[in-house]
């Protein structure tokens, strides 16, 4: 019986969506239910619209209405692209900037030049992003410990206000000097600034309270140029999803791998970067621990990118600096490489008759060739389509049939320039985006010391599956996992999360200042407790988790530690000193360390966390089998033709298969080559061994 022939009154459902730049991906959660996924086109145009489209297929699935659907959810989670794709389009709002006196040109120099010294003398800086004729100066100071020197001139500010007023800016970032360890000015600059216009305000000390002057300046222009496109972005979404009958209030995954309500998230764009990934890690971490694997690759590849991080030793690779719009900026956010190879990375010859893949992206409008759409360009999932690999009767979940003839003229036109047949032509796009994404993950292994062969390769999204195998053995990778929610997984590791409020303060001290470490932590507590307050979180259901970056004495840069709770005491700030020196060495080799140098914290973070409800990875009895194939197709496969088997999935946990083999799932389709078996687990994951 359908929900709604019950009357629905217990809220006990679960959403996660992910906006992607192909896909939109959904996930609903039901008590005693399989998981339900969706995967339906991205509405770049409209992004609510497409939101709204995703919640109508879910509730579709179910057999009930989107009302209906929404009435029955006491959680749902969100990610989007929005503020990286304004990013790499190059918009934003008009953005003025306030300055202390005498910095007006930190964010033009922006730090250019120091680590290309003696490397390359052509290289120019990007753009500001904030025009010097945008950018005022104010008269006040505060020293390097926080003292007042000079009080703020508000006649400065008042001027300053008229002029970014006449030239129609939009938002306005403002970024004193040292006010991350004394706030007052920027305080009363800001109140003066939502006093005398309606202007999206970003506040340094709010964005980006961190040692780092353009860094910090960087964040704050960059958090104003995004606020109020992202601002009305969220803010529509919480009114759709209300008035359509979500009762619960929706959650925004954020860079760093937690939810923030809509509100929250709105005043902090700059923290919504890396939303959808994100999810992906977190789901990854979440499985991993049930599977016990320390060490894991995440790869996720979506329609428009192939995103890589790590879980090294149980621990989420963790930064504080990303480099967005060519400024490098302070955002707390899982470490996450992403590269221009997707499902729709197109393929094209370059003036040497090479045939290259990417970054270009056909999007999902229109997409492919092979959706049949109008896409006259050869994209990685028309290849392969073209070599067997995807099942001509359809994609996200049967929802999208296949145009084989499109996809192979598009291949024969793409083949001409260099001389291949349509085959060849896709072996040799498959090839090329393989490459590219081993590199990525060498970039994240091997160019750091670590060695690729001692992880376990986590594959997901609507195409790593087709191709992880493949990595694996480039790399030297013994076992590949999907999962069994890999189309969607972003999705779910979305509402898998929870509420969580990064606080951070720079403060380098000696880790022997057992006074000072302990009252900045103690303040950054409060403000946890505050923010988890106002979400309405109980107490019950908070928790406060410590991190510091400590380093050597006269380094530049700091590796991150977690830290104990309780009291700071010379007991427990000895052992945070070994701990980090055991951490130094494993990042950078044996004997490294240099402890007599004295050991100083740099970066004090403190992430307050509010448990919400969160579904269970459940473990299933196993029934050991041989797979029965349930028909063929034929694969192009080095130079050939060969017959395939082929299963439809999900299959029972205990079957084994071995390849060559395609697995249809709904939503994706794995490749399994020759001399690679394939093991259904008892968290129902595809655990591949390549041999």
């Amino acid at each position: 019986m359908a929900a709604d022939d019950q009357g629905i009154k217990v809220k006990d459902w679960l959403i996660g969506v992910d906006v992607g730049g192909t896909f939109t991906d959904g996930v609903l959660l039901r008590p005693g239910h399989a998981p339900i996924i969706v995967k339906t086109p991205t509405n770049i145009a409209d992004p609510v619209a497409g939101l709204l489209g995703c919640l109508d297929a879910l509730g579709e699935s179910v057999s009930i209405s989107k009302r209906d659907l929404l009435a029955r959810t006491i959680k749902l989670g969100y990610g989007t692209t929005q503020a990286a794709n304004l990013i790499v389009e190059g918009k934003g709002s008009k953005v003025g900037f306030i300055t202390t006196r005498g910095f007006k040109d930190t964010l033009i120099i922006a730090e250019i030049g120091r680590e290309r010294i003696g490397m390359d003398l052509t290289h120019s800086r990007a753009p500001s992003l904030v025009p010097r004729s945008r950018i005022y100066e104010v008269r006040e100071r505060v020293d390097s410990q926080g003292k007042e020197l000079a009080p703020v001139n508000m006649d400065d500010v008042k001027a300053a206000m008229d002029s970014l007023a006449a030239d129609g800016v939009e938002a306005v970032g403002l970024c004193f000097l040292w006010s991350f360890l004394n706030s007052e000015h920027e305080v009363a600059v800001a109140e003066a600034l939502k006093n005398y216009s309606n202007w999206f305000v970003s506040v340094s000390h709010e964005i980006a309270p961190l040692l780092g002057e353009y860094k910090r300046s960087a964040t704050t222009a960059l958090n104003a140029r995004l606020g109020p496109l992202v601002q009305q972005h969220l803010l529509s979404v919480g009114r759709s999803l209300k008035a359509e009958g979500l009762e619960a209030l929706p959650l925004v995954m954020t860079s760093a791998g937690g939810l923030l309500t809509m509100d929250d998230a709105a005043s902090k764009p700059v923290s919504l970067l890396s939303s959808g990934p994100a999810g992906g890690v977190l789901a990854s971490k979440l499985l991993a621990e049930r599977m016990g694997l320390e060490n894991v690759l995440c790869a996720d590849m979506g329609g428009t990118t192939f995103d890589v991080s790590l879980i090294t030793e149980g621990e989420l690779a963790l930064s504080e600096r990303a480099e967005y719009a060519g400024q490098e900026i302070f955002t707390e956010a899982i470490d996450i490489v992403s590269i221009g190879a997707g499902g729709g990375s197109i393929g094209w010859v370059d003036h040497g008759l090479r045939l290259k893949v990417g970054p270009q992206s056909a999007g999902s409008d229109p997409g492919p060739a092979c959706y049949g759409h109008g896409g006259n360009r050869a994209t990685v999932t028309d290849a392969n389509c073209q070599l067997g690999r995807l099942n001509p009767e359809g994609l996200a979940g049967g929802r999208l049939h296949l145009d084989t003839a499109a996809a192979n003229q598009v291949l024969t036109d793409l083949g001409k320039e260099v001389n291949l047949r349509p085959e060849q032509t896709a072996e040799g796009i498959i090839s090329i985006v393989d490459a590219a994404m081993s590199d990525a993950i060498r970039s994240q292994t091997v160019a750091k010391g670590l060695d690729p062969r001692e992880y376990t390769l986590f594959a997901y999204g609507g195409a790593a599956p087709l191709h992880a195998a493949s990595i694996a053995i480039d790399l030297g990778i013994k076992r590949v996992v999907v999962p069994l929610l890999a189309p969607v997984f972003s999705a779910y590791g979305i509402v898998a999360s929870n509420i969580q409020h990064v606080q951070s303060r720079s403060r380098v001290v000696p880790i022997t200042d057992f006074g000072t470490i302990g009252s900045v932590f103690a303040e950054l507590e409060t403000s946890g407790v505050q923010a988890l307050e106002q979400d309405a979180v109980p107490e019950t259901s908070r928790i406060l988790l410590r991190t510091a970056q400590l380093r050597f004495k006269g380094q530049m840069h700091a590796v991150n530690v977690t830290m104990p709770s309780g009291p700071v005491t010379e007991e427990s700030m000895e052992q945070l000193g070994v701990k980090f020196v055991e951490t130094y060495e494993r990042l950078f080799g044996a004997g490294t360390s240099s402890a007599s140098a004295g050991i100083e914290m740099v970066t004090l973070r403190v992430y307050a966390i509010g448990i919400t409800t969160v579904p269970q990875i459940e473990e299933v009895a196993l029934n050991e089998r041989d797979g029965v194939p349930t028909g063929n197709r034929q694969v192009w496969f080095k130079g050939e033709s060969i017959e395939v088997p082929t299963y439809v999935g999900p299959l029972e946990p205990g079957t084994r298969i071995a390849g060559p083999a395609l697995l249809d799932y709904p939503g994706q389709t794995t490749w399994v080559p020759v001399d690679t078996t394939a093991y259904v687990d008892q968290y129902q994951s595809l655990v591949m061994t390549v041999n």
